[in-house]
């Protein structure tokens, strides 16, 4: 009799247990309905005019890209679709955009889910620098990183302080976007392969970069550049061209650092642009410069010794001195308004008048070897 009661007693605690453990499930499971309606769904407009309520893994699935404002655009069997961002997304990616860390690193990200992953897909594969800081962006925030041997990235964004071209290399970056705080300089692009971008500070006009804060002055030109044109300038820092291992052909409005011989750091010889430290390193790829205006000083070729032609049409005959194409050892062609060069040391050359009143020299061959 003792042992029925105690037996009805464990199975009425264990139905019990089970009752609250049941119930505490319950309680804690989603509503089968509920999860249905909490699910987002996102209206994209087609190309072909068709509007559709996408799910998250539907339009994830399509999704190629953000436009400038912060819009998402998609791609489906040849369709091109766009969502249109809430105002979170759109601060968010004008911020990320806008190449100033304080901002980036006070952003409050608020955005949906879709938003949020087409933020990481397209912000996920760069890397901010600010005084020797490395920054990335993790889907969240901006935050403070480290740059390791597995550490790469597409993009890098150079906001602040001095990066030298060694760090950027490093990356393995094929973009650079310059802020307007940054320190740049032909450093930053030496033994890189990036293409550049500039904010309002640096522009880039045919493949060279020009510092507006100095009016307009040529500070770099893109690693990758074959031929160089460099637009209208006031000035030229010391070894802007050094990049660009693989010059074949420059134009330019003068040569040295600026058009007119003043002021103690005038240096008015060609190779200044392709100087590190006191070495002289122009290309032996560049064989063809045109220069169009500016003085030329005597020897201001110096250091150029695989260069074969050069025009210099447009400058003042006035302003080339006699002896301005002295050291061009492999000269082989020159366009030049002033007729009484000296080119005697150079080899033998024939002359003629072109129809622009310049004289052409060209050099005589005499067989396998230019004399």
């Amino acid at each position: 009799m003792g042992s029925n009661v105690k037996t009805r007693r464990y199975v009425a605690i264990l139905l019990a247990a089970l009752f609250v453990l049941g119930y505490a499930a319950v309680l804690f499971l989603p509503y089968p309905k509920a999860v249905g309606l909490q699910e987002e769904k996102y209206s994209v407009a087609w190309s072909d005019g068709s509007v559709t309520e996408d799910s998250f893994s539907d339009a994830y699935a399509c999704l190629s890209g953000i436009t400038d404002t912060g819009d998402i655009l998609l791609e489906k069997e040849e369709k091109f679709g766009t969502y249109v961002s809430k105002n979170g997304m759109k601060a968010a990616v004008a911020t990320l955009k806008n190449a100033e860390l304080a901002p980036m690193l006070a952003m409050e990200v608020s955005v949906d889910r879709l938003e949020r992953a087409a933020l990481f897909r397209a912000f996920g594969d760069t890397l901010w620098f600010d005084a020797g800081d490395w920054f990335c962006f993790d889907g969240e925030r901006v935050a403070l990183t480290s740059l390791t041997a597995q550490t790469t990235a597409s993009t890098v964004v150079y906001t602040g302080g001095t990066l030298l071209g060694s760090l950027l290399a490093a990356t393995q970056a094929d973009r650079l976007i310059v802020g307007d705080l940054a320190d740049f300089s032909y450093r930053t692009l030496l033994g890189t392969a990036v293409h550049v971008e500039g904010k309002t500070r640096y522009i880039v006009e045919n493949g060279v970069i020009l510092d507006t804060a100095l009016s307009r002055t040529l500070v770099a030109c893109e690693p990758l550049s074959t031929e160089v044109f460099v637009p209208d300038v006031v000035a030229a820092a010391r070894g802007a061209l050094l990049p660009a291992k693989e010059l074949t052909f420059v134009d330019l409005p003068f040569v040295g650092s600026g058009p007119v011989a003043a002021g103690e750091k005038f240096n008015g010889q060609f190779a200044y642009l392709f100087t590190e430290g006191e070495a002289y390193n122009v290309p032996s790829s560049l064989k063809k410069v045109r220069v169009r205006g500016g003085e030329l000083i005597s020897f201001a070729f110096y250091g150029c010794p695989d260069v074969e032609e050069i025009d210099a049409c447009g400058v003042d005959p006035y302003d080339i001195e006699r002896q301005a194409f002295s050291g061009l050892t492999s000269l082989k062609y020159l366009h030049t308004p002033r007729a009484d060069v000296d080119l005697s040391e150079l080899g033998k050359f024939v002359s003629h008048v072109a129809d622009c009143g310049c004289t052409v020299y060209e050099k005589i061959n005499y067989g396998p070897e230019m004399i």
